[in-house]
């Protein structure tokens, strides 16, 4: 009890000789300050207490700190999520290709003998790859390019021959493994190496869609991102004025314009600006499920700036439909 007594002793000394370094009472007419009675301490046209003015501007000085060490430290998560994805990427790369590798066999033939009228066979020369009606393109994974992470310039066929090759071609997407959401065939998604000038001076890569023989399908050069979903949806991203931003290890990436696009019906659904300069979008969506709706299966997320969600899926029946998440029940 008596050490309980000292304690509260000791605060009010402390909050005494704090309000002595204050304006006296006498001069609670001519200053604001935070100890004089309520109704005089926030007046207009008065001057501020000198106490209470370094008080404001050390609470300011504070806030600016940890504000700057929070974003200090949400830029190293960002970073270290960024090199935690890349490390993934590169070892999902890697075993495609210890899965896909082929082991060459050189055989050296002596020279066949020539024995009376019979003449040697000749070697067969391989002829150029025949295109079929339907092909399936493999390349870069097919929703890849939301993080650009193919530096391939080719497409293959089912037997690894290369079907469609281009140094105009930065980035190239189409199946990579299995195709489980359905790529179309006769087409590929490619980054290109041409750009497109936007604010400031800078410059975006275009991409657009491919057909066997290498013809745009948008040619539209606004368009700086395209990637597919599934069946014959494709994400289309116009950036024409700013740049794209990312955030969160590359998790969310935000684009001036972004549609959904139906390849068969042409179609399109657009994703409106919310009250942002950007459209927010995710595509790490992979394992989530709509409460009770099991046979909706999501894709696409989009964040608005009040923190709400729009996750697109796809139906029983293959048909795109939203469903609105609000911020409390994410």
């Amino acid at each position: 009890m008596k050490n309980f007594l000292t304690t509260i002793l000791l605060l009010f000394i402390l909050q005494v000789a704090n309000a002595q370094s204050h304006v006296s009472k006498s001069e609670y007419a001519r200053y604001n300050c935070r100890f004089a009675p309520k109704g005089w301490n926030n007046a207009e046209g008065k001057l501020m207490c000198p106490a209470c003015d370094k008080e404001n501007e050390d609470a300011r000085k504070k806030k600016i700190a940890d504000d700057k060490a929070a974003s200090a430290a949400h830029n190293l998560k960002n970073e270290k999520l960024k090199a935690e994805n890349a490390i993934a990427f590169k070892k999902k790369q890697a075993e495609v290709a210890a899965k896909n590798k082929v082991t060459e066999v050189h055989v050296t033939m002596g020279k066949v003998p020539v024995s009376g009228n019979k003449k040697p066979e000749l070697p067969v020369k391989k002829g150029p790859v025949k295109l079929g009606k339907d092909i399936q393109l493999y390349a870069g994974w097919g929703m890849g390019m939301f993080t650009h992470n193919s530096r391939a310039n080719c497409f293959l066929n089912e037997n690894k021959d290369t079907v469609l090759k281009s140094n105009d071609y930065l980035e190239a997407y189409a199946v990579m493994g299995e195709n489980k959401n359905n790529f179309p065939k006769n087409i590929g998604i490619v980054l290109l190496k041409q750009t497109n000038k936007i604010s400031n001076g800078r410059e975006l890569n275009i991409a657009d869609i491919v057909d066997l023989k290498g013809k745009r399908y948008f040619n539209d050069n606004t368009i700086s991102t395209i990637f597919h979903l599934a069946d014959d949806y494709f994400v289309v991203c116009k950036s024409p004025t700013l740049p794209e931003w990312r955030s969160y290890g590359n998790n969310y990436t935000g684009y001036e314009n972004v549609e959904i696009y139906n390849l068969k019906t042409k179609k399109s659904i657009k994703l409106d600006k919310d009250a942002g300069r950007f459209v927010s979008i995710s595509i790490y969506v992979g394992g989530r499920k709509m409460p009770g709706e099991p046979d909706l299966t999501p894709f696409l997320s989009r964040v608005y700036t009040n923190y709400d969600e729009d996750v697109y899926c796809l139906d029983a029946t293959r048909n795109m439909v939203v469903r609105k998440v609000l911020k409390a029940n994410r």
